[in-house]
């Protein structure tokens, strides 16, 4: 809209056929377009990056593709232009470009057999083709005194045979790049079309013969036909677990195992598998999924193994947890169940907690602690062991991986503690609503109560509530970016869903008994997981220390990946339209060869300054005003005097342009400090340290250009690093009249270019914009209007242009951002003296 408007007075009463060659003239306007697009895009990129924003790569990728495309746009249009040193330019574009490319390119796979392996045939190093739970299953059935299931694991080798049949790869990778984890609704519903595509998918002939061979083999002798059908994705039972994101199914015949095998492939696309993998920030590519096939046993009792504690890993015991017939109700939350704590050195009993009965007696408890010491041994780490015991006395191990860990460290300083252990600290006072439970993930943290049903959607949950559910869930995973605790009737330490909860770092209490019977929906709490205890209210002392969750994406490979990334496009080295080294050859990422092409685009339209490719077009006039800044105004119809027609200067008396003068207006109020930054370290900003932060007068490097008319203004404004266009019709028709504004750049770091974007948004919402920001880049668009209230907004325009300069090189986080939009609101345009720290609430 910016450069469309721009054209409809430039082409018409400017550029004859007499002034200018029309190729050239079109190259310049579809670069504008380019490089409008080409910085949305960069900001996007970039506020996924310093914000931490968890989406899919794939989203980085297509984001890229779209970010080249407008960048290579950008180069050939502005060969037309200026090609005498085009031929560099788009040769560096091309290096970028191939090393970036490299970096988002997905790895090679391998479609072709051994779509079975036994566990004799995997090691070590096999885990990209046969999953970490079979890698682990194999180490663990070698071990002295171990017994697994017979079985075997159907490769990724088949898993990509089975998608590059179908060519499932295209359609779930569109899916992936438009997926708004954030948004339940829309995550279920995405996931639920990439599972109806993989269940109507056919197996490929190969994969279904070795699987049908590998049943025939581990049931030919076994005396049943049961099986077990189990994931075994790339990367899960790692210290990125996946425990319970992705489904197994139990007691399935020969017969439906190809089914049944479709149906865990599809898990992987589940909403909350999908979830959890973009936010801990692992590539689709890497989790390609494997299927462990076992036969079933004949189980009388089944459980979990936890080698350390989990609420304190120094602690010298090990915890079993244990429960009548299968382990399936246990994993899944939907059971508490019977835990005995055992010495780890001395194999004691140190505790039980159980039900009528013990599901297994001591002997059976001893050989499973044994175990699960060796195992911990073995893999030389703390391990989580689920287990099984049939009728025969047998003990089996059915998958071990590392163990989940939350503790809460102890914090320094000399307080002395209790008998009991705990600190000193009085406990609140609030009235204790319940005790009692088990520790999921130690914490403490506030919320209004939601009470979810087993059966309830995921959709309908506030953020910022305490979840209080009767199971402990797995499926309950996509709340924990919304929830601030957990609190559960049913569960255990041991269910997967615990586990999720300390990988998260969310604060969670399972095995309450009765806490959604007793906790009343809305109602304010405060839970200590830790201790065990629900208060009502805001308790204020253990709110000291609240908890928060994890940046899961920190150093993730979608983190490092977008690093490289973000390096071959943010950086600017072109800051000196004027220097020497302002030339394709110095360029060092993708920003300079666009600030390259947009600074020598507008030169050649123009034509002015007197640096080594300036020279003075007819109609391009220098303003004087009394604002520090290098400015040139091109009249293109009753916008400025007629007696400055022949005049290579102006003041700002010889503007006739309604909206300039609004601006001008703001710009120059008397409260905007144009000088005297002298509390600043300006060596660090040696660039723009002339004129108090704004370009010298004298210096051409930076000057800002104006296209005026009577009613009409389109402005290409520049502070320092920062660029803003301002695009605007202020006439009698009030339908016409429109205000559309960019902002973006700056010579700050991240986060103070960051604040300065949000200041910049909240204050025009405030003046009635409608407003995007992403990143350092902000726009904002206000509709129609009377000509005074366009000319009232652009006033305020120009007061908070002139009150934001600079602003990213002094504000710092925690800021009370909505504290300073009031402020300017009411009148304050210096913030130079701004407390960094938010108030107390």
């Amino acid at each position: 809209m910016l450069v469309k408007n721009l054209f409809k007075y430039w082409t018409y009463q400017v550029f004859s056929p007499g002034t200018v060659v029309r190729e050239k003239y079109e190259a310049f306007k579809s670069l504008l377009a380019h490089d409008k697009i080409a910085h949305e895009l960069m900001a996007e990129l970039e506020e996924i990056y310093y914000g931490r924003r968890a989406v899919d790569f794939q989203k980085i990728i297509g984001l890229y593709e779209k970010f080249s495309k407008s960048v290579q746009g950008m180069v050939q249009d502005l060969s037309p232009m200026y090609p005498k040193e085009i031929g560099d330019l788009r040769a560096y574009f091309k290096k970028f470009d191939f090393y970036i490319r490299f970096m988002l390119a997905k790895p090679e796979v391998d479609p072709s057999p051994p779509y079975i392996l036994f566990p004799d045939q995997i090691s070590t190093s096999m885990e990209a083709v046969a999953g970490g739970k079979s890698v682990a299953l194999s180490h663990v059935k070698n071990q002295p005194g171990m017994v697994v299931p017979k079985g075997f694991t159907v490769t990724t080798n088949a898993f990509h045979a089975f998608m590059e049949t179908n060519d499932l790869e295209g359609p779930i990778d569109t899916i992936l790049e438009n997926l708004n984890i954030h948004d339940p609704e829309a995550l279920e519903q995405e996931a639920k079309g990439i599972r109806k595509m993989i269940l109507k998918a056919r197996l490929p002939g190969p994969v279904r013969q070795a699987v049908a061979e590998g049943v025939n083999t581990i049931t030919r002798n076994s005396g049943g036909d049961l099986l077990a059908v189990r994931s075994s994705g790339a990367m899960e039972d790692s210290d990125i677990s996946f425990a319970g994101q992705y489904e197994s199914f139990l007691n399935i015949t020969p017969d439906k195992i190809f089914h049944a095998y479709k149906k865990v492939i599809a898990s992987k696309y589940s909403a909350r598998s999908l979830y959890y993998r973009i936010c801990h920030g692992i590539l689709d590519a890497q989790t390609p999924m494997a299927v462990l096939v076992l036969e079933m046993v004949d189980s009388i009792a089944s459980g979990v193994v936890y080698t350390r504690n989990p609420e304190d890993v120094h602690a010298p015991e090990l915890m079993i947890h244990t429960t009548p017939g299968l382990g399936e109700a246990l994993v899944d939350g939907r059971v508490s169940t019977e835990r005995i704590q055992i010495s780890h050195e001395k194999s004691k009993i140190l505790g039980i907690k159980t039900g009528a009965h013990l599901a297994i007696d001591e002997k059976t408890a001893m050989g499973l602690a044994q175990r699960g010491r060796d195992l911990e041994a073995f893999f030389k780490r703390p391990q989580d062991i689920e287990w099984s015991l049939d009728k025969k006395g047998r003990l089996f191990i059915l998958q071990s991986r590392p163990l989940a860990t939350r503790s809460i460290e102890p914090e320094p300083g000399p307080e002395p503690e209790s008998k009991s252990g705990s600190k000193n600290k009085p406990p609140p006072a609030n009235k204790v609503l319940i005790s009692g439970g088990e520790t999921a993930c130690p914490g403490s943290a506030m919320g209004r109560v939601y009470k979810l049903d087993p059966a309830a959607e995921l959709t309908q949950v506030p953020k910022g509530v305490v979840v209080v559910a009767r199971t402990a869930s797995p499926r309950y995973v996509p709340l924990m970016g919304r929830a601030t605790a957990f609190v559960t009737d049913m569960g255990s330490q041991a269910g997967h869903f615990a586990s999720m909860a300390r990988e998260f770092n969310i604060p969670a209490l399972v095995n309450t008994g009765n806490a959604f019977s007793r906790l009343a929906q809305g109602s304010l709490v405060t839970v200590d997981s830790k201790n065990k205890i629900i208060y009502e209210g805001r308790a204020l002392t253990l709110l000291d220390n609240q908890t928060s969750g994890l940046d899961l994406l920190e150093e993730s490979p979608f983190q490092r990946k977008l690093r490289y990334v973000i390096n071959f496009i943010s950086p600017l080295k072109l800051v000196d339209p004027n220097s020497p080294a302002f030339a394709p050859g110095e360029c060092r990422s993708l920003h300079d060869i666009i600030r390259f092409s947009h600074e020598t685009a507008v030169r050649e339209m123009f034509s002015i300054g007197g640096g080594r490719r300036g020279r003075r077009k007819k109609g391009a006039k220098k303003l004087i005003s009394a604002i520090p800044m290098l400015f040139y105004v091109l009249d293109v119809g009753g916008g400025l005097k007629e007696t400055s027609l022949y005049s290579k200067e102006i003041g700002e008396k010889d503007i006739l342009s309604i909206p300039m003068n609004a601006v001008m207006k703001g710009l120059s109020h008397p409260k905007i400090i144009w000088s005297d930054f002298s509390h600043f370290d300006w060596e660090s900003y040696d660039k723009i340290v002339m004129a108090g932060g704004i370009i010298s007068a004298d210096d051409v490097q930076f000057g800002s250009y104006a296209v005026v008319a009577k009613e009409y203004l389109n402005i290409n404004l520049r502070f320092g690093y920062h660029f803003v266009i301002l695009d605007t019709y202020c006439s009698p028709a009030f339908g016409d009249n429109y205000i559309l504004f960019r902002f973006s750049g700056g010579g700050g770091n991240a986060t103070g270019k960051s604040l300065r974007a949000g200041f910049l948004g909240r204050v025009l919402e405030k003046l009635g914009f409608k407003v995007n920001t992403r990143s350092d880049l902000v726009d904002g668009e206000f509709r129609q209007g009377d000509p005074r209230l366009i000319a009232e907004k652009l006033d305020y325009l120009g007061r908070l242009l002139g009150a934001t300069r600079l602003m990213d090189m002094y504000l710092k986080a925690p800021l009370d951002l909505e504290e300073l939009v009031w402020e300017f609101m009411a009148g304050r345009y210096d913030f130079r003296s701004v407390p960094n720290e938010k108030p107390d609430e």
